[in-house]
């Protein structure tokens, strides 16, 4: 090598930017560009390290303040915990342990979390939490696994739209939704959607990611949680509907039975409900209530209706 090449040399490789030598910081920057390309930032929530955690936020709704926590590694669990102490977690099985990077506008990253895979944490504003892998090239799995972790006596009920219900039964026997698994999504490269869709084996759940030779990587996808942030949806059984579009609301069931505010709101709204229990006994469905967001809406359902 010329003196003249080898100050060249020297030149260049002085020019570079140390922090960016092992590369790290520069796989923490494009997959924190990649994760919030397709997320989105605008809902993503404040939060401040803590001990043990990557990320902690807290979130004041409706229904209390909500506190969800990215762990310190991959190999912790992503936490959602309500005011009343009850929390539900959510953990990517088989994730090799990688310390959660802040970066962005509050995205956690575990960079390399498996073959050609990140794992990224979203803690949102209404109080959930995007825990979102992302797939690097086709050789990243496309069956990504979570195992929950769900407070005694909780239920998981699909819903119509490839989610899930979470549930709990109250002291007055009906069972109330308290969180939800949101339905799936992912999105390649250039923002289209991928299919995607979910299958639950007792606590585990796999989100199954249909890429194909036309797939323009890196592909993202996002099962998203909440839990303790839903003020409450009663779900009742066919019995009970029918007792209802007999007898009217407030005479078939009790509004000791139901959690404040649906307690007030159900008793306002009997018409409403009785003429929805009608309307779910004729076609076989189940009556259920929903409160969120100041909106009172009864509706019917059919999974798990019995």
């Amino acid at each position: 090598m010329s003196a003249a090449s080898l100050a060249a040399a020297i030149a260049l490789v002085g020019s570079a930017t140390p922090a960016f030598a092992d590369g790290t910081p520069n796989d923490t920057a494009r997959a924190v560009s990649v994760v919030e390309k397709a997320s989105g930032t605008s809902d993503v929530a404040s939060s401040t390290s803590s001990a043990g955690a990557a990320a902690q936020a807290t979130t004041s709704t409706e229904a209390g303040r909500i506190t969800v926590t990215a762990p310190a590694s991959s190999a912790g669990q992503v936490k959602a915990a309500a005011a009343d102490g009850t929390s539900l977690g959510l953990q990517l099985e088989n994730a090799k342990s990688v310390t959660g990077v802040k970066a962005g506008a509050g995205t956690v990253v575990y960079s390399g979390v498996a073959r050609s895979t990140d794992l990224a944490v979203q803690p949102t504003t209404d109080g959930g939490a995007r825990t979102l892998v992302t797939l690097k090239d086709s050789a990243a799995s496309t069956d990504q696994r979570f195992a929950l972790n769900l407070p005694e006596g909780a239920l998981v009920i699909p819903d119509a739209d490839g989610g899930y219900h979470l549930s709990r039964t109250t002291q007055g026997g009906q069972s109330v939704m308290v969180g939800a698994i949101e339905a799936p999504w992912a999105k390649d490269a250039n923002g289209k959607p991928v299919a995607t869709s979910y299958k639950l084996e007792g606590n585990t759940l796999t989100q199954h990611i249909e890429t194909n030779k036309n797939t323009a990587f890196p592909v993202v996808a996002d099962p998203k949680i909440t839990w303790g942030n839903v003020t409450g949806t009663a779900y009742f059984t066919k019995s009970e509907t029918k007792n209802i579009s007999i007898y009217g609301a407030t005479a078939a069931i009790s509004t000791t039975m139901l959690p404040p505010p649906l307690n007030a709101l159900y008793a306002i709204n009997a018409s409403l409900v009785t003429a929805k229990a009608s309307e779910a006994r004729s076609d076989g469905y189940c009556l259920k209530v929903k409160f969120a967001a100041g909106i009172f809406i009864p509706g019917v359902y059919s999974n798990g209706c019995d």
